[in-house]
C-alpha cells in the first residue's frame, strides 16, 4: 500500500439531514437525492479516485497518489462545495450539506478497514461541531474548516 513520495486519503461522508429531507419528502426523492449526490462526488474526482456508498446516506472517497495533507484538504472543500449546491429533482430544490472525516495512510492505518474507521471518527467530529466541515483524523495535520 505504501507508494514514494505520496499519500492515500479516505475520506467519510454523511449528509447533515439527510433523515428530515428523506422522512419530509419520502423514500423516492431521498433515492433520488442519494444518487444525485453520487454522481456529483463522481464528477469531482479525477478518473484514478473511487467513490462508493456504504449504506444510507454514508459514502467514501479514496484519493490515491495525493502529495500532502493540504492538497486533500483542498480536494475535500471542493467536495463540499459541490454537494452544497441546490439540487432539483423534478421541481423539487433541496440542499444538503456533508460532514466530511478524513484518514490518512499510512499516519493514521496501514489498512482499509483502519482507514475507513479513522474517516469515520473523523467525520463524527465534524457532524458533532454542526456539520458541513471538514476534520481530519491524525492531529498532527489537522485542519478544520
Amino acid at each position: 500500500m505504501r507508494r514514494a513520495n505520496s499519500l492515500i486519503a479516505v475520506l467519510f461522508l454523511d449528509m447533515d439531514s439527510f433523515k428530515q429531507i428523506n422522512d419530509r419528502h419520502g423514500h423516492l426523492v431521498g433515492d433520488q437525492l442519494l444518487r444525485a449526490v453520487a454522481m456529483r462526488l463522481q464528477d469531482a474526482i479525477r478518473a484514478s479516485d473511487t467513490v462508493g456508498r456504504l449504506g444510507g446516506d454514508e459514502f467514501v472517497v479514496v484519493l490515491e497518489r495525493v502529495t500532502s495533507p493540504e492538497c486533500v484538504a483542498t480536494i475535500a472543500d471542493n467536495l463540499r462545495t459541490a454537494l452544497s449546491a441546490p439540487i432539483d429533482l423534478d421541481g423539487t430544490v433541496l440542499q444538503v450539506t456533508p460532514s466530511i472525516g478524513i484518514a490518512l495512510y499510512p499516519a493514521d492505518g496501514d489498512d482499509g478497514r483502519q482507514l475507513i474507521r479513522c474517516a469515520d471518527d473523523a467525520m463524527y467530529v465534524a457532524k458533532s461541531a454542526g456539520g458541513n466541515r471538514i476534520h481530519f483524523r491524525q492531529v498532527a495535520s489537522a485542519r478544520d474548516s
